[in-house]
């Protein structure tokens, strides 16, 4: 890249960042417009970085060793509000004590890219500022259980990717054992394996850096996962799951005011079954909600889910009836996609729901191609973000 589109990039930059600035001011910015030019900035200033810098060290200073070697040691925890210098870490970290010498260079490494202040290049005498605080495990804003789980299961389930991707090529693209199961030697499902009592905290610590992650997003939405419940100002709900997962939905519901208790049902259920009965899904209803599971099943299942949810919507309740007389059923399908102007939320997610899992992040394209496999006629798409929301009929 030549200096002068170098030079274009930073007028461009400045310009959107001006832009951003001003119409925060004059209080007319949109949510949607603030995410489209955050993405902008957050394109360029990697491109700046990659002119700039080359691509060594542009890699080098993207990559989490430092930051992941830091969290685990609690530096930021360790230091707290006071100021610290290097000598005086071990007594801190106590039986981590033999460690201080590669905490001196973890925090050296972080101190350019502005989470840590020095007094003076050099003198080893550290504080903290309002960007480190997101790895003090107690902030509200803290990322710990995050970071933690992206550079730990989620790293060494990449490493072996190329292995479970030969794995399923021989297998005819059918579904085989996800990177982190190579990765850590077991044949259950994930979060079979979260629950076992030595791999507990590996399930909390997960559950944890999905919230923390989520934070991220300026989306409020109705939201079921396996451990966490989050409805905003639902009259009336019903939560399908399968049913190792129902007991802990209602458990982690049953925290909530008695108000918002009474709209929420919990029913077990299998929606890939292989008939409408056995998926146990309520028939006749005028709204159907799918909210972040397809990205976890392959495509022939992704589409069996939505060819049985669609079964349900057009067949009659026990009653013979269907509430959603006089209009179309509806489907509201919430899932991540990837688009062209993605961020590097939805990048790191999908690298994790693929080494995870086997999960796929997909684009538009691939998402409406799956609902017309099942069925669906009419998808609209309705702008949110990172996810996206399509209202299909």
């Amino acid at each position: 890249m030549t200096a002068t589109s170098t030079v274009s990039l930073v007028k461009e930059l400045l310009k959107v960042v001006g832009s951003l600035e001003e119409q925060g001011v004059n209080g007319h910015l949109q949510p949607q417009q603030a995410y489209e030019a955050t993405r902008r900035v957050e394109a360029l200033t990697d491109e700046i970085k990659r002119a700039v810098l080359g691509p060594l060290e542009y890699t080098i200073q993207i990559a989490g060793s430092s930051l992941s070697h830091s969290n685990q040691l609690g530096v930021a925890d360790v230091i707290g509000d006071d100021v610290k210098t290097l000598f005086a870490l071990p007594l801190a970290f106590l039986t981590f004590w033999w460690y201080s010498p590669y905490a001196g260079t973890t925090i050296s490494c972080l101190v350019a890219h502005g989470y840590f202040e020095v007094d003076g290049f050099g003198s080893r005498v550290y504080r903290n500022n309002d960007m480190f605080n997101i790895l003090r495990s107690h902030d509200s804003n803290t990322l710990c259980d995050a970071i933690g789980f992206i550079c730990d299961d989620e790293f060494k389930s990449a490493a072996h990717l190329v292995e479970t991707a030969r794995a399923a090529g021989n297998t005819g693209g059918k579904k085989t054992k996800a990177a982190f199961h190579v990765a850590f030697g077991f044949d259950r499902p994930v979060f079979e394996w979260y629950s076992d009592p030595a791999q507990v905290w590996r399930g909390q610590r997960m559950s944890r850096a999905m919230e923390q992650l989520h934070r991220m997003a300026n989306g409020n939405v109705v939201t079921g996962t396996h451990q966490f419940l989050t409805l905003r100002r639902p009259r009336s709900f019903g939560e399908r799951s399968i049913e190792r997962r129902v007991n802990r939905l209602r458990l982690a519901w049953s925290t909530q005011p008695a108000v918002a208790q009474t709209r929420v049902s919990f029913a077990a259920g299998d929606f890939l079954a292989p008939t409408l009965d056995a998926t146990g899904l309520p028939r006749g209803q005028p709204t159907y909600l799918i909210r972040h599971v397809l990205h976890d099943w392959t495509d022939d299942e992704a589409a069996g889910i939505l060819g049985n949810v669609r079964a349900a919507m057009i067949a009659s309740d026990a009653a013979g009836t269907r509430k959603a007389q006089g209009q179309a059923p509806k489907l509201l399908l919430c899932e991540m996609l990837l688009q062209e102007r993605s961020g590097r939320f939805v990048y790191t997610t999908s690298m994790q729901a693929l080494s995870l899992n086997n999960g796929r992040t997909r684009t538009e394209a691939e998402m409406c191609g799956l609902l017309k496999r099942a069925g669906f006629s009419e998808v609209v798409r309705l702008g949110a973000v990172p996810w996206s929301f399509m209202h299909i009929n």
